[in-house]
């Protein structure tokens, strides 16, 4: 299992939204000549422009045409650019395992045992791997002791079957890393891939 950066584009797409509404809105009330009426009846003490008068007070193409305006446009070029690049390489999926777990009693009297998830994880494949026909299997581990998550990529071959394969992850694997961790798991997503030949796998995810 992979991560993506659904979080992020949703803030993203949140930000540029409430931008575009605010932007919109000053448009309507600036054409309309309620920014006018807002602005006197608030005292503010700002007066726009009317529906009728010139926003700027020369034309934008003459501003573009000095040597300034080319520089500071080379300047937000090159940002705009970085922050693209930065947002692709975060729509990259990526495999996260989780922190070391502090592993505990429940009074916590007896001190803690750090334990690195890829231990357990390995434990987990081993185990994985030994269920009738599963060729390879793949665990990660994230969240924190008191609340794991499981991720399960099991390669298996096309005679396995999938519902066996399935129960045997929810009542054997599943329940042997609850008991070894003292606390139940928070979730458990497996990701199953049915090979008929060595070059051509196909994936079905549950």
């Amino acid at each position: 299992m992979r991560e993506t950066a659904g979080t992020l584009n949703r803030t993203w797409l949140a930000i540029i939204a409430l931008l575009m509404i605010l932007a919109g809105t000053a448009g309507i009330l600036l054409s309309s000549g309620l920014a006018g009426s807002l602005a006197e009846s608030s005292g503010i003490g700002i007066s726009p422009v009317g529906p009728n008068e010139q926003v700027f007070p020369v034309a934008p193409g003459e501003v573009l045409n000095t040597p300034l305006a080319a520089i500071i446009v080379t300047v937000v070029a090159a940002l705009v650019g970085l922050l693209a690049l930065a947002w692709l390489s975060a729509q990259v999926p990526k495999r996260h395992q989780g922190d070391t777990f502090r592993l505990h009693g429940k009074q916590g009297s007896d001190g803690y045992t750090l334990c690195d998830p890829r231990v357990l994880a390995s434990a987990v494949e081993s185990e994985t791997e030994a269920l009738l026909g599963v060729a390879s299997a793949s665990a990660i581990l994230r969240g924190s002791a008191n609340e794991p998550e499981l991720n399960l990529d099991i390669k298996m071959d096309d005679r396995a079957k999938v519902q066996q394969v399935i129960e045997s992850v929810h009542r054997q694997i599943a329940p042997n890393l609850e008991s070894a961790l003292e606390v139940p798991l928070r979730k458990v997503a497996v990701l199953l891939n049915v090979t008929r030949r060595p070059s051509s796998d196909k994936t079905a995810v549950i």
